[in-house]
């Protein structure tokens, strides 16, 4: 039989068609074809023969692709759009991309789909992907709404205790995981939950308990040290050695042989600059620091007028008292008495040199006395 037999038995002649197309000229003759020198470029820009994914398109510079993307979405019912965002979280999921998952599902949980399986499988799906983005509160949170929804869906229980074992809420993860037991007797993933919750939760107890008894044993420690402050003279402000502004290792003790060692804040008032002297023994003299602090000018004191032997020292807020830098730490601590703020004495020390000393002085309103302590 031959081919092509077109009805009414007449003979179909295919080239003479395609010469036809060929030669037509005119507004009918189609244009929009792909062109020889690149048309495998123009067809991976038409969506079903696309080597990547939808989602990776630009869809602004590609109309169909646009257009297919929004087919998939144009689903009558709130239940068919629900399902189509479920599957496109499934799909970015899989694909690792777990931010994305979790705008899908948020899609699908906004379409209010009366379909309660397919919102207990979305809160699910989506507390999974906020896991995987270490988003753990997040993900318990959603577990709890996929619970809420169906307390038969296991999954929401395995999620519920991991995001809790995550953020050290182990009390609750064994919560999560009795729950799911009871539904479901022999899940593998609760039970190696279960087991870790609760060793990680002893050591959490001790750890607590061994904290607890440290901060005892510190604060009795701190009294007995203050007890013993007190009853050199020394004035303390507060019935604590602490300071929120003391640096490392900068904290008031006692020594092995029995003395005093306090941080001590010298500030400079002309300069606005500071030294803070971690450990100063209460035998040590002023001069003697000031000494090895100023031995080599400083990049702040330009005009050279700090060096050691042309400097005051001062203590005490209202009133300031002169302190004769030959003299000891303990010797102004328990003679002239200033006040020591959280464990931290501190002095103001000026330059006899320079005007800014009698200003300072007289801007405060100062009483000035030398100290008669040898």
């Amino acid at each position: 039989m031959a081919g092509n037999q077109p009805p009414g038995g007449a003979s179909l002649d295919i080239d003479a068609m395609i010469d036809e197309v060929i030669a037509r000229k005119g507004p009918h003759r189609y244009t929009d074809g792909l062109h020889e020198d690149k048309w495998e470029e123009e067809i991976e820009q038409i969506p079903l023969f696309m080597n990547k994914p939808l989602e990776e398109v630009d869809l602004n510079e590609n109309p169909a692709a646009a257009a297919f993307q929004q087919i998939k979405f144009e689903e009558e019912t709130p239940e068919g759009r629900a399902k189509v965002h479920k599957e496109e979280g499934n799909d970015l999921f899989k694909k690792k991309k777990y931010r994305e998952a979790v705008v899908e599902y948020t899609e699908g949980i906004k379409q209010k789909s009366s379909d309660v399986t397919m919102n207990t499988v979305l809160y699910c799906n989506r507390a999974t992907a906020q896991f995987y983005l270490g988003n753990y509160r997040s993900s318990v949170n959603d577990a709890v709404k996929s619970r809420e929804l169906d307390s038969y869906h296991i999954k929401a229980y395995v999620r519920g205790a991991s995001g809790c074992v995550e953020i050290s809420s182990y009390t609750e993860a064994i919560e999560w995981c009795d729950s799911g037991l009871q539904v479901e007797p022999t899940n593998q993933k609760l039970q190696e939950l279960r087991k870790k919750a609760v060793t990680l939760k002893k050591k959490q107890d001790r750890d607590v308990r061994k904290g607890h008894m440290e901060e005892k044993n510190k604060q009795k420690e701190e009294e007995e040290l203050i007890a013993i402050i007190k009853s050199r003279g020394v004035c303390l402000s507060h019935d604590t050695l602490l300071s929120p502004c003391q640096p490392a290792g900068g904290r008031v003790h006692i020594n092995t042989n029995g003395e005093i060692v306090w941080p001590v804040l010298f500030v400079y008032p002309e300069h606005g600059q500071s030294d803070y002297i971690v450990a100063f023994n209460e035998n040590n003299r002023f001069i003697d620091h000031l000494h090895t602090m100023f031995a080599e000018p400083t990049g702040w004191d330009v005009d050279h007028n700090y060096s050691p032997d042309h400097l005051e020292v001062y203590c005490g807020d209202d009133v300031l008292m002169a302190v004769d830098p030959s003299t000891t730490l303990r010797e102004v601590l328990t003679t002239l008495r200033p006040t020591v703020e959280g464990g931290t004495p501190t002095f103001t020390v000026l330059s006899k040199d320079t005007s800014f000393r009698d200003h300072f002085l007289s801007q405060h309103g100062v009483t000035v006395t030398k100290t008669n302590t040898s």
